[in-house]
């Protein structure tokens, strides 16, 4: 369970068991498009067991692209059509992944132990890959221009999970498919809805042959987060939040459509930059956010801040500032293993659980009995 039953049977009353659930649509081609609900970045057809995951604009400022994944068991070998087509055979059994999050997808369709190689084995959190990578049973590949191609050629995987900040991420693309090794393309980052970024969690359960069971799962995610959400809205106070931390004299604000704003909001907070149109994270003078942040009633997830004094180091003049005054600062620290933060690793598909911490965290009253797994007070 992921709520405590008072409060799901709380929720249940203020809003009824409806919630957004996934559909299907048939074409008169035969083929069923299974709706997705929430994500912009990727869409699925079927025809019986076959299902083409399209990728759609997999990087920061792509338009017009398109990636196309033809996943079946009937397949005797993965085969690239074309620079931007795969038929790829499923269920796969041995995987490598160029990001934490794409662990926390896989751990949370419990196929962990198809992981082979890693991306960063500093920044992994699940303890069973770090075991793993300290036998040397799974494998640090490097990453971005530093792959190892040759140690990804030994291991073998059925495909590679990646991602790209630019267009120079084909680059690897083309690499590793000359290889023969298939590359899915993965930009749940690109999401800035906490429910589309786990959507991408189906892209991962299609290659496994878990579409239908863990749609499911995705669907009862989806439900408590609703839930939890409409529950946050009746409440008629809504403090003020200021989110990050200066770096090198800026402070970087994302706006009102970014992921971090979307989660504030739906906790019934009021984020402070609401007015600003924008989803990515942009420079501003270090005086103009000072301003702003006298405001505050909460202060979230100021960087790397491990307490108050590691945040007045950074100025002095934050001492003045509300947040700090009523003791109102939480930072997304709460479950770190050495450099790795499960904020980032399971998070993502765990939005819910995130969604539930930040309520207890601005209306406690509300979920009395909630106890926080990503955030902590800083002291």
């Amino acid at each position: 369970m992921r709520l405590i039953p008072a409060v799901m049977f709380l929720l249940l009353i203020l809003s009824g068991c409806d919630g957004k659930r996934i559909s299907e649509n048939y074409t008169g081609s035969g083929d069923t498009t299974k709706s997705v609900a929430y994500a912009n970045g990727f869409s699925l057809t079927a025809n019986g067991a076959n299902i083409t995951v399209t990728v759609k604009n997999p990087w920061q400022h792509a338009r017009d692209i398109e990636f196309s994944y033809f996943l079946s068991d009937t397949l005797k070998s993965s085969l690239r059509v074309d620079k931007n087509h795969w038929k790829i055979k499923t269920p796969v059994q041995k995987v490598i992944c160029l990001s934490t999050t794409h662990i926390g997808f896989i751990e949370f369709i419990n196929k962990i132990e198809t992981i082979t190689g890693i991306s960063g084995k500093d920044y992994v959190v699940n303890a069973g890959l770090r075991n793993a990578l300290s036998k040397n049973t799974i494998f640090d590949v490097g990453y971005d221009e530093s792959l190892d191609f040759e140690l990804i050629l030994k291991l073998k995987p059925d495909v590679v999970f990646a991602y790209g900040i630019s267009a120079s991420v084909t680059n690897t693309v083309n690499k590793l498919a000359e290889l023969g090794i298939p590359v899915i393309l993965i930009g749940e980052y690109l999401e800035q809805d906490p429910l589309a970024k786990m959507e991408w969690i189906k892209v991962f359960a299609a290659c496994y042959g878990l579409d239908e069971q863990v749609s499911g799962r995705f669907d009862s995610v989806a439900n408590s987060y609703n839930l939890l959400k409409e529950l946050a809205g009746k409440s008629d106070n809504k403090p003020s939040v200021l989110l990050g931390l200066p770096w090198r004299g800026n402070w970087y604000i994302s706006g009102s459509k970014s992921y971090m704003a979307r989660l504030i909001n739906d906790a019934g907070g009021n984020y402070i930059w609401n007015n600003l149109d924008f989803n990515e994270s942009r420079p501003f003078g270090l005086e103009k956010i000072y301003e702003n942040a006298l405001t505050a009633d909460f202060w979230i997830n100021p960087g790397e801040a491990q307490s108050i004094k590691d945040i007045l180091s950074v100025d002095e003049r934050f001492g003045a500032l509300p947040a700090i005054k009523n003791d109102r600062i939480y930072n997304n620290n709460n479950f770190v293993v050495s450099g790795g933060n499960a904020f980032f690793e399971t998070g993502v598909a765990e939005p819910d659980i995130i969604l539930s911490d930040l309520i207890a965290i601005l209306h406690p009253q509300l979920l009395p009995s909630h106890k926080l797994k990503y955030y902590r007070k800083l002291q």
